[in-house]
């Protein structure tokens, strides 16, 4: 009687595990689940599309804002990862909506896309879905075709630095702030002080910096670009899908259905199953099911933007932690 239930229950559970609907990998050891969102037509299929995710804040991990979802390095690397080890994944489609975020985050992101198209020989189609700017299309530069949805915002190119400065508030309240230090700039971008001409000009060399890289890898990979288009774009505004098309930043304009058929075309393939994947366990099984993380319950309060702007601001302070350099499309933050 045993062997006969074990039968069924091999019978059942094997091709489903065969044809990669089951990850045991994710239930015998935790880690994330591969999950297919979309099948093929093909009873068989052995090609795979991979959907990985840049969505949210884009950051290292702790610089990330408390009150943000957001994107991490690791979180990439590790699905990048997967995908170049299965041989059934042909190409990857990253699914893109974000504002951007840390400038070492995007840098760092960008870098493994190219280090997973030049090592694993598959390539890699940006899906630019609501928003995609500043670090989050620093990221779709390394793909090898970036396509975008009708109504993409995209654009915001370039650097961004802000700190809180609570001079004001801790003289009102009687608080002042004591520093010893080891050189004149050593606080530079203190906010309990306002800064100096030259400390405003040291900052700015950096920010310059960073927005030269920036140029740099998008005149490099979209060569396409005319210094008419680089002038344009380089003011930081936003952009529609129609904006970024004529100006050369995208390649076309489509859903995701259109990214995933644009990386079938590139891998030299007629079908596949599109898969993605997640911590388990998850729900929804289509290609606009989420890789991650729970929606606001209903009735969750959600912050308002002066109000998400405050607590903000007081977590940089609790934390201790300094200003940084962002490729973010952040207005009134």
């Amino acid at each position: 009687m045993v062997r006969h239930l074990v039968r069924i229950l091999l019978a059942v559970v094997v091709p489903f595990v065969v044809c990669g609907c089951i990850s045991m990998r994710s239930l015998l050891v935790g880690q994330l689940e591969q999950v297919v969102v979309e099948k093929s037509p093909r009873w068989f299929e052995r090609n795979r599309i991979a959907l990985v995710d840049v969505d949210g804040f884009i950051g290292l991990g702790e610089e990330t804002p408390v009150l943000w979802s957001g994107t991490t390095v690791a979180d990439v690397r590790e699905k990048l990862e997967r995908a170049s080890g299965d041989a059934r994944v042909r190409a990857v489609v990253l699914r893109v909506n974000s504002p951007g975020g840390s400038a070492a985050a995007s840098d760092i992101i960008f870098r493994d896309v190219m280090t997973f198209r030049h090592r694993s020989g598959k390539p890699v189609v940006a899906a630019l879905m609501g928003t995609a700017a500043s670090g989050a299309y620093y990221i779709s530069l390394a793909a090898d075709r970036v396509v975008a949805a009708p109504t993409t915002v995209t654009g915001s190119v370039g650097v961004i630095m802000r700190f809180v400065n609570v001079e004001g508030l801790y003289g009102k309240i009687g608080l002042r702030s004591e520093v010893i230090k080891s050189g004149e700039k050593k606080d530079i971008g203190s906010s309990t002080r306002s800064l100096t001409a030259e400390e405003r000009e040291i900052l700015q060399g950096v920010n310059k910096a960073l927005f030269d890289r920036f140029l740099s890898a998008m005149q490099r990979q979209r060569p396409q670009m005319t210094e008419q288009d680089v002038a344009t774009i380089s003011d930081g505004r936003i952009l529609t899908a129609d904006q970024a098309l004529e100006l050369h930043m995208i390649d076309q304009i489509g859903y995701l259905d259109d990214a995933v058929a644009a990386a079938q075309e590139l891998a030299n393939i007629r079908s596949a199953d599109v898969i993605l994947y997640r911590a388990f366990p998850q729900y929804n099984a289509n290609i606009y099911a989420s890789a991650g993380g729970t929606p606001p319950q209903a009735g969750e309060r959600q912050s308002l933007p002066a109000l998400r702007a405050f607590e903000q601001g007081l977590e940089e302070l609790l934390r201790g932690r300094g200003p940084m350099f962002l490729y973010l499309w952040s207005p009134g933050l």
